[in-house]
C-alpha cells in the first residue's frame, strides 16, 4: 500500500469521527491539557500542521477517548510520512497500549482496520527497537475485530 492510498482510507475511516465538545478535548484539569485543548480547539486533523503534530508527539494521552477518534487521523499521517520520528515512537507506544487507546470501545470497524492498515503500511519501515510496539499493537487491534 502507498502512503497516499493510505491516507485516503484513514481520513475516510475517520470522516464521521464527531468533533469533541470544548469541554471533552482533555482528559482532566491540568496546565498541560488546558494548552492542548487551546492549539487544538475549533481546528480539524486536517488544519493540525505536520509541525505541531511533532512538537506534541507526545499529547496523544491527555487527549479525552473522543478526542484522539478525532484527531488520531493527524498523528498518523505524521507518523506514516516520517517513520523515524518521535511520533511515530510514540503512536506505536500508544496502540499497543490499551489503556491510551481502548480498542474495543467506540472505533468502528473502518477505523480499527484504518488502523491495522497503518500498522501494516508502518512496519517494514520502523527500526527493530520499535518492532516489538508493533507486534504488541498488531495482536491488540486484530482481536477487536
Amino acid at each position: 500500500m502507498e502512503y497516499d492510498e493510505l491516507m485516503q482510507q484513514i481520513n475516510f475511516a475517520f470522516a464521521d469521527a464527531p468533533a469533541p465538545a470544548d469541554d471533552n478535548i482533555v482528559c482532566h484539569e491540568c496546565e498541560e491539557c488546558f494548552a492542548l485543548r487551546n492549539d487544538v480547539r475549533g481546528r480539524t486533523p486536517v488544519e493540525l500542521s505536520d509541525s505541531w503534530v511533532e512538537r506534541s508527539f507526545d499529547q496523544l494521552p491527555f487527549f479525552s477517548d473522543d478526542a484522539k477518534r478525532f484527531y488520531f487521523p493527524a498523528f498518523l499521517r505524521v507518523a506514516a510520512l516520517k517513520p523515524d520520528s518521535l511520533v511515530t515512537q510514540f503512536v506505536l507506544y500508544s496502540l499497543s497500549d490499551g489503556f491510551r487507546m481502548q480498542p474495543i470501545g467506540g472505533y468502528s470497524p473502518q477505523q480499527k482496520q484504518a488502523i491495522r492498515d497503518f500498522l501494516e503500511y508502518i512496519q517494514p519501515c520502523v527500526d527493530e527497537n520499535l518492532q516489538e510496539y508493533v507486534v504488541e499493537a498488531k495482536a491488540m487491534w486484530h482481536s477487536v475485530g
